[in-house]
């Protein structure tokens, strides 16, 4: 039977790589959505994480996704979250969100941000150390081309980077709180604090102190970022659900085009395998058999294709993340051959009730 498949295929070459082209975008639009997602999603919880603590404290109505915060708190609650039992340091942080060049900038204080984080690290140069100063990653370095020494234009104010920390920390540019405080017009505010626990205290007894002591704030264990991120992201799991929709609804769709199309066209030749002997069952197998290996395929395609749009992507934009999980390759297989099964079914039961003395006689 198999023979039989890779005949009928290869003598419609151009309708096969028509639909395993189709299959292949369809599977392209799964992995790449899902890469951007969870690529953005991991990045900023990874970045977060990596600031230092155990806990953020934010406003009760604060996203823990910063750029949309508008929302700031007195610095001076600080003294109060290092009163708790268990808490050895906290650190202010000043998020601004740049709209024209669509990243976030941290405005942090040198001292006690170096005693909550242990993850930073400098590729070259040092730490600011005056309000005209900053520090940035090696990614946001290598899009912009900017070394140590180079000015650079924020917020119309032009600073000098005086170091390049490599990336992974926090967010792509870092400088000094009270001058940004002073940019912004909000002297003595900061967006988010970061609480580190003293080691050995047991986490959850801290969180738990925490609580109780600032009942109307939002406190967070930044262990949990990222489960917690995805629950709470808004169209997270409606925005996937649609793109798997639509790449599902694609392979249906080409396949039952494709398949109903054979079928009418190789009427004769099913009326001459049934008259040979073929049961119903033989024929819906062969009909289904050419669809699940155009599927494959397609599949196989689909995955070079995203294998490419993921390094241009990188190429072309370094800062935006890209992350596929493994479980979601596997699902993006089982979405296109099951696709493109549905869609073949119909044609294959067609096929099945050929009545062989009729479709003998078709023309």
């Amino acid at each position: 039977m198999f023979r039989l498949v890779l005949s009928n295929l290869s003598q419609r070459p151009t309708r096969t790589i028509v639909s395993m082209v189709a299959v292949s975008m369809g599977v392209l639009l799964i992995l790449i959505s899902v890469g951007l997602t969870y690529g953005q999603l991991t990045d900023t919880a990874q970045r977060t994480r990596r600031i230092g603590g155990d806990f953020m404290v934010q406003p009760s109505d604060a996203s823990l996704f910063f750029a949309f915060s508008a929302g700031t708190l007195p610095v001076g609650i600080a003294e109060v979250i290092e009163q708790v039992d268990g808490v050895e340091s906290v650190t202010p942080i000043l998020v601004k969100f740049i709209s024209e060049r669509f990243h976030v900038v941290f405005g942090v204080d040198k001292t006690t941000f170096q005693q909550v984080n242990d993850t930073l690290r400098l590729v070259n140069g040092r730490l600011f150390e005056g309000p005209d100063e900053v520090i940035i990653d090696t990614i946001y370095a290598k899009s912009h081309q900017l070394e140590t020494g180079d000015k650079l234009e924020l917020l119309g104010h032009e600073f000098t980077v005086t170091g390049v920390f490599e990336q992974g920390t926090a967010v792509r540019v870092l400088m000094d709180l009270e001058a940004l405080q002073v940019m912004n017009g909000t002297p003595e505010k900061a967006t988010v604090f970061f609480v580190r626990a003293k080691p050995g205290v047991d986490v959850e007894e801290v969180y738990g102190r925490l609580t109780d002591r600032m009942p109307h704030y939002k406190i967070t264990k930044t262990a949990e970022l990222q489960e917690i991120m995805a629950g709470t992201t808004p169209v997270f799991y409606e925005f996937l659900s649609a793109m798997v929709f639509i790449s599902v609804g694609i392979s249906f769709l080409i396949i039952l085009l494709a398949m109903y199309s054979t079928i009418t066209e190789r009427t004769r030749e099913i009326g001459i395998l049934k008259s040979l002997g073929a049961s119903r069952a033989y024929i819906v197998q062969l009909v289904l058999k050419e669809s699940v290996l155009i599927c494959s395929l397609g599949a196989g395609l689909g995955y070079l294709l995203t294998f490419g749009a993921i390094e241009l992507i990188l190429f072309t934009f370094p800062s935006v993340p890209v992350e596929v999980p493994n479980h979601w390759k596997a699902l993006a297989l089982l979405m296109a051959v099951g696709g493109g099964t549905l869609g073949a079914l119909y044609p294959a039961l067609k096929a099945a009730q050929l009545d062989p003395v009729k479709a003998l006689g078709y023309e």
